[in-house]
């Protein structure tokens, strides 16, 4: 008696999220629209697999709490589970991809310069506090004489 195979991970994700009435997104550039036909069409993707790649993308680094870097982000469609190993970057998005990265980049050079200061400022507080305290025995000590 034969096992049935189960369903690939890509027809089970297709079938979860299959909308039951066409969808259209609203407000929308012209030149964002050509881009996202562009780059489905330059790697032999439909535009519904592209735009549902760079969804899940970016909301899974917006839920983490972390930036979009490049090895998150589009390289190809193949993490999804679909075998076809094709890349969904095109030169469009490439450059969205760059930006990210230094984006992601000066962020992390921000945080550590943050740091950094953080530290300083913690060390000069405690020169303060010990300056103000060394002050006010001094004024006790010259008002106790008088």
């Amino acid at each position: 008696m034969a096992v049935p195979s189960a369903p690939s991970r890509r027809l089970t994700v297709a079938t979860r999220s299959k909308a039951k009435l066409p969808w259209s997104v609203k407000g929308v550039t012209p030149e964002s629209r050509d881009l996202a036909k562009s780059a489905a069409a330059d790697h032999e993707a439909t535009m519904g697999e592209w735009l549902s790649h760079v969804i899940r993308r970016v909301g899974a680094a917006e839920a983490s709490g972390r930036p979009l870097t490049p090895a998150e982000s589009l390289q190809d469609i193949g993490d999804d589970g679909d075998g076809t190993g094709r890349s969904l970057v095109s030169g469009g998005a490439q450059g969205v991809v760059e930006d990210a990265a230094l984006i992601a980049g000066v962020h992390q050079r921000l945080e550590r310069s943050e740091a950094r200061l953080l530290d300083v400022l913690d060390g000069l507080e405690d020169v303060v506090e010990k300056l103000a305290d060394r002050i006010g025995r001094l004024e006790r000590r010259t008002h106790g004489r008088d």
